[in-house]
């Protein structure tokens, strides 16, 4: 992508070019002049500091629910009275994001059971 200067950067964004670089220098980016150039990765530098000093959380949700309900008629042919039963399944299902350092461990806890597993096949 094109880099754009602080100058453009605070026109798109519709603040001042001095309220931007003071912000950019909250954020610990080297800018001091609206005519220097703003890159992708400092534009993302900038906004992750901007969402963290007005309180939002960068990490998405650790934990979500989908629940799902469906409706189903049945048909009994050979029954007295009321022929159809009205069925509703109800299915709920919850995925959790795992840290990365659990990931990591479970991963050397695999390899340890596959490297004892190997070693115990090999002395049969």
């Amino acid at each position: 992508m094109a880099q754009v200067t602080v100058q453009q950067l605070a026109e798109v964004v519709g603040a001042s070019a001095e309220r931007l670089l003071t912000q950019m220098k909250e954020a610990g980016l080297p800018h001091s002049e609206a005519a220097e150039a703003v890159s992708d990765e400092d534009k993302q530098t900038l906004l992750a500091h901007l969402k963290q000093s007005h309180g939002e959380s960068t990490d998405a949700p650790r934990r979500i629910t989908l629940k799902r309900k469906t409706l189903s008629t049945l048909r009994t042919p050979g029954s007295q009275g009321r022929k159809a039963v009205n069925v509703e399944v109800r299915k709920k299902r919850t995925y959790v994001k795992r840290a990365p350092e659990e990931l990591v461990a479970e991963a050397a806890e695999e390899e340890t059971e596959a490297a004892a597993g190997s070693a115990a096949a090999e002395a049969a």
